[in-house]
């Protein structure tokens, strides 16, 4: 399908005025596409957006001619968080850029769309939040070049063609659509990521602990502006509140350089996987290996027991060293501790989505068990134990206890035997 002028998205863009008052109820995603379901009277609208890197494009159905291969994406849920029930005020397409179209959601969010063959792209915008189909560029003006020999296609010839290059590229398209699928939702991933994260590092940035601080031992006194009232405890001394500050202020200066770290890192992940989408050819995508934790990288004392590549136990053996290794476990990890029994911490480090059968479980349970009874183990030859196995997103320290205990919840407890 030849890409679109400016001249034929802007009839297009005029045809969708009947979308303009309507609620947005619908938003199905996939690889390529985003569609758009508006409520009105005579049933739902439909608006699709095809993303293809060639030609792509925006057309309005009344009713869907294809069933899109839906799959959940982040750019999919953001929409559904924001948009679905608001309704469309206003639509408009850039007169300096030609090939962007913004759909406007009251005053609070919008959607700004670009055409331009190999630089398609969808941002959202809601209050002070937003998404991106795929990394943003700086827009550039590219002035239209138009020949007399080529007059505008009208609104059905443009569904026409569409419809036929997507039933051709339905058999041998389909594989690299699947294989590019995997490297967009990795990308994402990674751009949602960062959104989290450049959030995060923004909100430690705006903390003003050591402001404070320094206003208070300045000025002697806790009468503070009204904006810092909730960071000052007025029933304490002003010198409590001094060294709290300073406190805080140091651990968030601590974090920060955690969390920029953190940051630097997601940016370069997005930029190999950018790169291996831009030549999957020159570049194969390769999975990413899980490095395999030891104690010496968490720095702690204990013991080790690797099941496969992608499985490793590790068991503290004290209460500081429990505390280094579930602080260095992912979400998806699974936490390991005798029910009702004083006893140390284990953690499986898996890859995400790794599956534990019971066979697995009960090998870490023998394991735990002879591992943390020791040279005793033989005295409980045979008796039965009650192990607690939780993931690791669910288990919290208890802050300023010595003695390592956590809080945790969503338990599994299986029996294992003694060996």
């Amino acid at each position: 399908m030849k890409s679109w002028t400016v001249r034929e998205l802007s009839n297009v863009v005029g045809s969708l005025e009947p979308l303009l008052g309507l609620r947005l109820q619908e938003v199905q995603t996939s690889a390529q596409d985003v569609v758009l379901g508006f409520y009105s009277s005579e049933g739902v609208l439909w608006l699709w957006l095809d993303l293809n890197a060639i030609s792509p494009c925006i057309l309005p159905w009344t009713q869907l001619p294809l069933k899109p291969a839906v799959a959940k994406t982040p750019l999919q849920l953001f929409l559904r968080a924001h948009f679905v029930g608001k309704t469309l005020s206003k639509i408009e397409s850039s007169a300096e850029f030609g090939r962007v179209v913004t759909f406007h959601f009251g005053a609070s969010a919008h959607l700004e769309v670009r055409l331009f063959p190999h630089g398609r792209n969808l941002l959202a915008f809601s209050d002070k939040k937003k998404i991106a189909w795929q990394k943003p560029k700086e827009l550039d003006f590219q002035p239209e070049f138009v020949t007399r020999e080529s007059p505008a296609r009208d609104l059905e010839t443009l569904r026409e063609q569409w419809l036929q290059m997507r039933s051709q590229g339905k058999g041998v398209q389909k594989n690299k659509q699947g294989a590019k699928s995997s490297v967009q939702n990795n990308i994402d991933k990674k751009l949602k990521a960062i959104q989290k994260v450049d959030e995060e590092l923004k909100r430690k940035l705006d903390l003003p602990w050591r402001a404070i601080g320094d206003w208070m031992k300045e000025n002697q006194s806790l009468e503070v502006k009204k904006d810092w009232e909730p960071f000052v405890d007025k029933r304490r001394k002003l010198s409590w509140n001094i060294d709290q500050c300073y406190t805080k202020a140091r651990e968030a200066e601590g974090k920060i350089q955690g969390t920029e770290k953190r940051l630097e890192s997601l940016r370069r992940e997005l930029e190999q996987l950018e790169k291996n989408q831009a030549n999957p050819k020159s570049q194969p995508i390769q999975p990413v290996a899980k490095a395999k934790p030891s104690l010496g990288d968490i720095e702690a004392q204990g013991r080790t027991l690797r099941l496969k590549d992608d499985m490793t136990v590790v068991a503290g053996k004290s209460a500081a060293d429990n505390v280094k290794i579930l602080r260095k476990a992912r979400a998806w990890d699974l936490w390991f501790h005798l029910r009702d029994f004083p006893s140390s911490h284990a953690v499986l480090f898996r890859n995400k989505g790794a599956r534990v059968n019971d066979n697995v479980l009960n090998e870490i349970g023998a394991w735990f068990l002879r591992t943390h009874f020791g040279a005793k183990a033989k005295n409980y030859s045979g008796e039965k134990f009650s192990i607690v196995v939780c993931e690791c997103r669910f288990v919290r320290t208890i802050k300023g206890d010595k003695l390592g205990r956590v809080n945790y919840h969503d338990e599994r407890v299986f029996i294992c035997s003694m060996p």
